[in-house]
């Protein structure tokens, strides 16, 4: 049995939200990271992404239960082509954390509370080497630490279980690659529409599932599909994508 799939799958708790995804595509939405480095320090911040995972469908159970009901299959050839990429686990006490550490503190100051805040203010002084190195953070989580959620706090959750592969969108000088917790905590606002004209998209031929709660929703989501897709795309290409349509509960009782 492979232990990774050919399909990256992104899940949501929402059925509005998968037919958002499928009749507008990926919108790219800032998200929060924590990252623990050597020593006890963590660089904390909100960075621009769309998060999917490399779970196949027999161990994928758990992962539904964790993120929804609701989710869209992808090629990995569709990954490849629109720059997706693994995320990059680090152990928080390895020598590779404390590399990775000591070169972002060439240009990212500490704060007194043992944190430390990624910017993605624009300043002419960093290079693009500097620029680049800061890129590697947006791919980064650890191997394993304490999950944070609004109801819950698992400790030593192990993150790297998760298979997560992330698109984020190219870093220019008109839109932030990350901004400091703070500072974003303080203003969402500001940054709830900065990717609204950026979009991650697909075709029907890139879709692997879309998986839906249970049978009793088939109709509506080919009714969507249809409504949706009739003008851009052929009835042979709707009618494809009405069998590609799993529900959670076949895949809890059949893979």
């Amino acid at each position: 049995m492979a232990l990774s799939s050919n399909t990256l799958t992104h899940f949501t708790r929402k059925k509005e939200a998968l037919f958002g995804i499928l009749q507008g595509h990926f919108k790219i939405f800032f998200c929060k990271e924590v990252v623990r480095l050597t020593k006890g320090k963590r660089w904390s911040f909100y960075t621009p992404m769309v998060s999917f995972c490399d779970i196949p469908m027999s161990e994928i159970k758990d992962h539904i239960k964790k993120y929804g009901s609701y989710g869209i299959g992808l090629t990995k050839e569709w990954a490849m082509r629109n720059g997706l990429n693994p995320v990059l686990y680090v152990a928080s006490n390895s020598a590779l954390s404390a590399s990775y550490r000591a070169a972002m503190r060439f240009y990212l100051a500490g704060s007194e509370d043992g944190s430390e805040d990624a910017s993605g203010e624009a300043d002419e002084l960093l290079s693009e080497a500097e620029m680049a190195l800061a890129d590697v953070l947006r791919y980064m989580k650890n191997y394993e630490g304490p999950l944070e959620r609004k109801s819950e706090k698992i400790e030593n959750y192990r993150f790297s279980d998760e298979r997560e592969w992330r698109y984020v969108p190219p870093y220019s000088s008109e839109n932030e690659m990350f901004v400091t917790r703070v500072e974003y905590e303080n203003n969402p606002e500001t940054y709830s529409d900065m990717y609204d004209s950026c979009r991650l998209e697909f075709t029907p031929d890139d879709i692997k599932y879309i998986i839906i709660n249970d049978d009793s929703e088939i109709r509506e989501v080919i009714n969507h599909l249809r409504n949706i897709n009739g003008v851009r795309h052929s009835l042979d290409e709707i009618e494809r994508l009405t069998t590609r349509i799993l529900t959670t509960e076949q895949i809890k009782g059949d893979f």
